[in-house]
């Protein structure tokens, strides 16, 4: 827990970016040609690639939308807030409509690049790279086009230590270590929810068991799933019984939380 504002303030000023590393991150946007009077991003994904990026990341933005959710509901609604895959892709922005057209209009959408090479020095790419929080002050982005946005931006790592994201607040006044200690904590429960899903499971499902758990996840009864798997109801529980014993769980219906958070679902 922070101790106080003095501790804010020394925390965002360990945070904010040293000047030689703004000068070598300048110095490869213009060696790939990142021009400081870029108007808005272009490097978005099309339809096909959007659908795939958003699927591959289901978990993380279920998650995001809960815990930056509960975030923006105490607050005044002047912040963006900005959440990427481990590549800086966006996948979600939440602010109010305004802040969301103005983001949009500068290209900022769900599957746009927040990379260096398509958006210049901002703290997404930074934090990304250096693998630490960083804070960065409007007029320290490459592009103009970001100076009256100062940002505060943390990696995401999982329960394994995998670099899985980054969550990203931008905001035009406010104290910024303010945004930095919320964008820390937002990343640590993000990493705590995501645990440690890569992981395979010390067991094995029967592709009948994993059917089985499937259509009891979607809600089907055992009638209805003895019926669609042609078997019959009490197969039907002699499955969910073997799958809740290898899990370890106590009720039929915590199967599906932990199949949830094991990958199997």
């Amino acid at each position: 827990m922070w101790k106080g504002v003095s501790d804010l303030r020394a925390a965002e000023a360990a945070s904010l970016i040293t000047p030689d590393l703004l000068a070598e991150s300048y110095a490869r946007c213009r060696t790939l040609a990142v021009s400081e009077e870029l108007a808005a991003l272009s490097d978005r994904l099309g339809e096909g690639e959007l659908k795939d990026l958003l699927q591959g990341h289901t978990r993380l933005l279920s998650y995001g939308r809960l815990v930056i959710g509960e975030a923006l509901r105490d607050l005044a609604g002047h912040d963006l807030f900005l959440l990427t895959n481990s590549e800086g892709r966006l996948l979600e922005l939440w602010a109010d409509p305004a802040i969301l057209a103005r983001a949009s209009e500068h290209g900022l959408r769900p599957g746009t690049s927040l990379a260096e090479s398509s958006a210049g020095t901002n703290a997404v790419a930074m934090a990304l790279n250096l693998k630490t929080a960083v804070a960065l002050r409007g007029e320290q982005h490459l592009c103009r086009m970001f100076w009256d946005w100062s940002c505060a931006a943390a990696p995401i790592f999982d329960r394994d230590g995998d670099l899985v994201g980054c969550v990203d607040i931008s905001a035009g006044n406010g104290p910024l270590h303010e945004k930095l200690a919320l964008a820390r904590s937002i990343s640590r429960e993000l990493g705590r929810l995501m645990g440690s899903t890569l992981r395979r499971p010390q067991f094995v499902v029967t592709s009948r068991q994993r059917q089985v758990l499937e259509l009891f996840a979607q809600g089907a009864s055992y009638k209805e799933i003895a019926r669609h798997l042609d078997i019959s109801i009490k197969t039907v529980e002699e499955h969910l019984d073997a799958v809740r014993n290898k899990m370890g769980t106590k009720s039929r219906r915590a199967c599906i939380k932990k199949a949830v958070e094991l990958g199997l679902l």
